[in-house]
């Protein structure tokens, strides 16, 4: 028979400034930061046996560990490109060599924001079965290029003593400013930058700058300077403006002040769920669509994806009894990315059906992730809707 599906739509609505105060995840570790190692990543792709080099790509986050934790686990993700150069079938890394060394940052399943990210890069199409293979190379923080520490400070996003770190060294010698803090200044005249001058990142992808100044005894923004960004020159020059144009209190002069910014582009649409095909065990009654409750919150959308402005679906499987339960529940497809698909499984095992005189076996459930908004507009705000 053909496979019954009813309409489970989750509508999650984040938006955050393009701007933004981008650190959202607080760091955890007893790690001192003179013993944290960076984890530096590098990509290799392949695709029949060939390298393959995106047309579109921006930076993976850098990890850290403890000097006694070092040898970070290599990943791959396996994909497939479409006639417009777009990524699907992204499915979770599998372990490449056998290790026992946990990460201690960034928190979450690490495999959630390689991802996102790879879902936001673009390749020459259509191709199959293509492998990322995803290595880190190991770097203690006091050898730490700039490069390393703009990558962790603008990339990973993180607050903490970590990162507070990262900030003095790239404020440079006889700084006083305090890194972000700006040195405790209320400001008097705050200037945003305009992140939809020149051209946008494509859809789901996002560039970052990061500016350091000095401030006069008049509370001036002085001898700003881009130290380093995603190559994204239009809003190098922007976030420049931006900060030239920001006062706050008059008081003794701050050397060393830095921050960083992001712009992204639209949300990137999640690709046509197509039909399933039949499924001669099913046994769904049709009211199903009736009974079932979903339960979701903001925290269902995975993380990654939101903070992009990615969307996507899951198609799930699941059994429910008589008095509602629900039981076997399994994926049968996800898009662009599996990460979907975990998350669909999370929603329809903490869901129950109304009770009723007959059971359900092998129904399906298309559960949609949608964002109102890309996360570069507007105010923050989260909300959930359910809609068939």
């Amino acid at each position: 028979m053909r496979a019954i599906l009813f309409g489970l739509g989750l509508a999650l609505t984040m938006t955050a400034p393009g701007w933004a105060q981008a650190p959202v995840v607080r760091h955890q570790s007893a790690t001192s930061p003179e013993q944290v190692v960076f984890l530096i990543p590098s990509t290799d792709i392949q695709w029949d046996g060939q390298a393959v080099k995106p047309t579109f790509s921006d930076d993976l986050r850098v990890e850290t560990t403890g000097p006694s934790r070092a040898d970070r686990t290599s990943v791959s993700l396996s994909f497939s490109v479409d006639d417009t150069g777009r990524t699907f079938d992204i499915r979770a890394p599998r372990t490449a060599t056998p290790s026992n060394s946990p990460i201690i940052i960034p928190t979450g399943i690490g495999s959630e924001h390689e991802q996102a990210a790879l879902a936001a890069w673009r390749f020459d199409g259509p191709r199959r079965d293509c492998i990322m293979t995803i290595r880190y190379t190991a770097k203690p923080f006091i050898e730490a290029t700039r490069g390393d520490l703009l990558r962790y400070f603008a990339v990973t996003r993180t607050r903490g003593p970590i990162r507070d770190a990262v900030a003095v060294r790239l404020a440079g010698p006889d700084a006083n400013c305090g890194g972000e803090r700006r040195g405790g200044r209320a400001p008097r005249t705050v200037s945003y930058p305009d992140y939809k001058i020149g051209q946008r990142p494509p859809p789901g992808g996002r560039s970052w700058t990061v500016v350091r100044w000095d401030v006069d005894a008049d509370g001036r923004a002085v001898n700003v300077e881009t130290l380093g960004s995603a190559g994204d020159t239009a809003f190098d020059a922007e976030t420049r403006r931006a900060v030239s144009e920001t006062f706050v209190e008059s008081g003794a002069p701050l050397k060393g002040c830095v921050f960083n910014f992001y712009r992204y582009g639209e949300n990137l649409r999640a690709p046509v769920m197509q039909q399933t095909s039949d499924d001669p065990l099913q046994n769904c009654p049709p009211e199903v669509g009736a009974r079932f409750q979903a339960r979701a919150t903001p925290e269902t959308y995975p993380q990654a994806f939101r903070d992009r402005g990615i969307e996507g679906w899951a198609r799930v499987r699941f059994d429910f009894a008589t008095w509602g339960q629900i039981g076997n529940v399994g994926v049968i497809d996800a898009q662009p990315a599996s990460a979907f698909g975990e998350s669909g499984v999370r929603v329809v095992q903490t869901s129950r059906a109304d009770s009723g005189f007959q059971a359900g076996v092998r129904c399906v459930a298309p559960v949609r992730y949608v964002l109102s908004q890309s996360p570069g507009d507007g105010a923050p705000s989260t909300s959930v809707n359910a809609a068939d």
